[in-house]
């Protein structure tokens, strides 16, 4: 799939290597992928100077970014050993930057080849940092950073925490796409009280010696117990997961998590938070895959292991937030609401809603906006992703003096 060219401010402004890839212990650093969302939308190089330079002073949850206080000339790269030993501990990050970086030098700077030798064995763990591993890996792919690039693998590895993959039992459900697995799964999950049953049965069955390094992220902590034990419900796949064709599950995919976007705003319209992540996420894992794609043969089979990684993921993650998985009744109406017949003219200005994520402080809105415009020129201009491109979220209550971070809208 043929890229974008990024433009010469934004891919200096990824090679910097002034911040670390958390701050306040347990939140990702969003800035660069605001960059590259405003350099697709074609930002003003005022803007996105604008833009680097305020969230790096003060980001929209009011809390600073951390400065790394080691210069990268005083890092000593992890061995292969210690990156082995370092994945999903959340430590020496700068370490395994500089390993990446020495190996991407072995390798004469072919970051293609990078990725396709160690993201493998990174994916299983793709809902670590609320699937921000992902995002920043996929993100710095599709802007072509080769720094950036080091940085996501080393964040994913990082980060890493996914689904035990011995636990994904494939065909168990004879389905033809994802939609109609969300419902069942919102079916399941209401009418046998998943949320107590499971939900809140396993957040009380662990203690702060259960990965103790998340214990003070609230849900990431959370969300780690239900990915210790997923239920059936999440882990017992559908068929389509393993008989629809790779791009065939790209496209009900993105439409169905977009679906489950639209279902899950709140009574103003602004988009769920959470769910937002499930989107760019998702574009983060397939900029991912296609560098896969282009590599030995055999990786069709890791890509299929890597989506049902994703698609059993989603579900522990819809589960586990606030409101927990949306209701079929929702699901349904939302597919009415937004019918995947309702195509827009070929016509459709999208300068208000561009200039609209342009304009934004929460970077997830400007995200938002480039990946559904993205999708709604690849896949026939339906008017969901329009829609849900005017969605936009609101930046959550995780600023100073708030007890823990609220998944849901503020006025949801």
């Amino acid at each position: 799939m043929k890229g974008h060219e990024t433009r010469p401010l934004a891919r200096a402004i990824l090679a910097d290597r002034t911040y670390d890839i958390e701050f306040c212990g347990y939140l990702s650093n969003h800035a660069k992928h605001a960059i590259i969302a405003l350099d697709r939308l074609q930002a003003s190089e005022k803007r996105v100077q604008e833009y680097w330079d305020k969230y790096t002073t003060l980001t929209p949850y009011n809390l600073e970014l951390h400065r790394l206080e080691q210069n990268w000339s005083d890092i000593k790269p992890a061995s292969r050993t210690e990156w082995e030993h370092y994945r999903g501990q959340k430590s020496n990050w700068q370490e395994q930057v500089a390993f990446m970086q020495q190996e991407l030098k072995a390798l004469d700077q072919n970051t293609d080849q990078l990725v396709q030798k160690y993201a493998p064995n990174l994916l299983s763990g793709i809902a670590g940092a609320l699937t921000h591993g992902i995002i920043h890996l996929g993100w710095a792919i599709d802007a072509r950073s080769p720094w950036m690039i080091c940085e996501g693998l080393a964040y994913l590895n990082f980060c890493h925490l996914g689904i035990d993959e011995s636990v994904l039992h494939s065909d168990t459900h004879i389905e033809a796409d994802p939609m109609t697995s969300f419902q069942r799964v919102a079916n399941t999950f209401h009418t046998e009280d998943l949320q107590r049953q499971w939900i809140e049965a396993t957040k009380n069955a662990y203690d702060e010696s259960f990965h103790r390094e998340l214990a003070p992220a609230g849900f990431q902590w959370q969300l780690a117990k239900i990915l210790r034990e997923p239920h059936p419900v999440a882990t017992h796949l559908p068929t389509w997961l393993d008989k629809s064709n790779i791009e065939e599950i790209y496209e009900s995919l993105y439409q169905a998590t977009t679906w489950l976007y639209m279902a899950t705003r709140d009574k103003r319209g602004h988009g769920n938070f959470v769910v937002l992540h499930a989107l760019t996420s998702l574009w983060g894992l397939e900029q991912t895959c296609r560098v896969l794609e282009k590599g030995t043969a055999g990786m069709e089979d890791t890509i299929r292991i890597v989506v049902k990684q994703y698609y059993a993921s989603l579900i522990c993650l819809l589960c586990t937030a606030g409101k927990g998985f949306p209701t079929e009744a929702a699901l349904k109406k939302i597919q009415v609401t937004f019918a995947s017949t309702k195509i827009d003219p070929v016509d459709t200005d999208w300068s208000g809603v561009v200039s609209m994520g342009i304009a934004e402080s929460e970077e997830h809105n400007i995200k938002l906006v480039y990946v559904m415009k993205e999708l709604w020129n690849r896949y026939g201009r339906w008017h969901g992703y329009l829609a849900a491109a005017k969605s936009f979220t609101v930046t959550p209550n995780i600023g100073p003096g708030e007890p823990a971070f609220s998944v849901d809208s503020k006025d949801s």
